[in-house]
């Protein structure tokens, strides 16, 4: 059984800075949605989780992912955005799943993910449904603050991590079933996997690839 395609904003030039959806600061507890203040608990499912050291993601947890709610999750579901994350790592044996988009008929799904050791930590983002796109910096991504910034629209998906060049992949992906969930350290119909603090999220319309590294560094 196909999904309907939600239907997305309308195209952007990617050309320049891209206007801000939502601004997620879980160090400093201020979130945006829309021009919007709101409250942890207006964004996030287990608003409990955000203290000093940012949102954290349990390790190997079957409660230990936290998921987008309300409008925030709205603007996730339009699959067409740029989006940056700043995250501490607090081990490297797991992959940390940074960002996890899934529905659950077909199971397609968005992922940003620090790999785990035995792939040398590289940084990955993708998109899979009838088509599948992925896209990697070359690790390692250890222990301590790293930014990435993916860039996810039907016409590419392009990542930097660290301020590091741009690996994008241009095969159009018109495929992607309507998403229901997006979500922070994993699966929510499994678990979290890698333990980590999710620090910063800021959310924008989609940009220019060369853009991509000075928003990552």
């Amino acid at each position: 059984m196909m999904l309907g395609v939600l239907a997305a904003r309308p195209p952007s030039s990617g050309t320049g800075p891209g206007t801000t959806l939502a601004t997620l600061d879980f160090m400093n507890e201020v979130y945006v949605v829309n021009g919007v203040t709101l409250t942890a608990a207006d964004v996030i499912d287990k608003p409990e989780r955000v203290g000093a050291g940012g949102l954290e993601i349990l390790d190997n947890d079957v409660g230990g992912v936290v998921s987008a709610i309300g409008d925030l999750l709205t603007e996730f579901l339009l699959v067409d955005w740029t989006i940056v994350i700043e995250w501490e790592e607090v081990a490297n044996v797991d992959g940390s799943y940074l960002l996890w988009m899934q529905e659950t008929v077909d199971f397609h799904s968005i992922s940003i993910i620090r790999a785990n050791a035995f792939q040398s930590n590289p940084m990955q983002a993708g998109d899979s449904s009838t088509i599948s796109r992925n896209v990697d910096n070359t690790g390692p991504f250890t222990t301590g603050v790293h930014k990435v910034a993916v860039t996810r629209t039907n016409d590419r998906i392009s990542i930097s991590t660290d301020g590091s060049a741009v690996d994008s992949n241009t095969t159009p992906n018109t495929t992607l079933n309507v998403l229901t969930t997006a979500s922070f350290g994993g699966d929510p119909t499994d678990q979290s996997y890698n333990g980590c603090f999710i620090r910063t999220v800021t959310l924008t319309a989609p940009v220019d690839d060369s853009l991509l590294p000075g928003l990552s560094a």
